[in-house]
C-alpha cells in the first residue's frame, strides 16, 4: 500500500502552539521507507501508531504518515 506525509507547521508562543502551514508530501512510498526518511530527518516518533515530531524552543512540526487516498489527506 502507498503511504504519503502530512507535515504540519506550528509556532510555540508561550504554553500554545499555532498552526503555520500544512504540506503534503507529494510521494507514494511503503510505510517503512517513510519511517526511515523522518529518521534521517531528527524526527522522533511520538508514540501514536504514525504521528512524527520535531520541536525547538519556537517551532514544531508534526509528521502524519497517511494512507494515499484518505479522508485525512490534503
Amino acid at each position: 500500500m502507498d503511504y504519503s506525509i502530512l507535515f504540519s507547521y506550528y509556532e510555540i508562543v508561550g504554553e500554545e502552539a499555532h498552526l503555520i502551514d500544512e504540506y503534503k508530501l507529494p510521494y507514494k512510498e511503503r510505510k517503512e521507507s517513510l519511517e526511515t526518511l523522518l529518521c534521517q530527518q531528527n524526527y522522533e516518533f511520538i508514540g501514536n501508531v504514525d504521528l512524527w515530531g520535531i520541536r525547538t524552543n519556537s517551532f514544531m512540526s508534526i509528521a502524519e504518515i497517511i494512507k494515499n487516498g484518505s479522508e485525512n489527506a490534503i
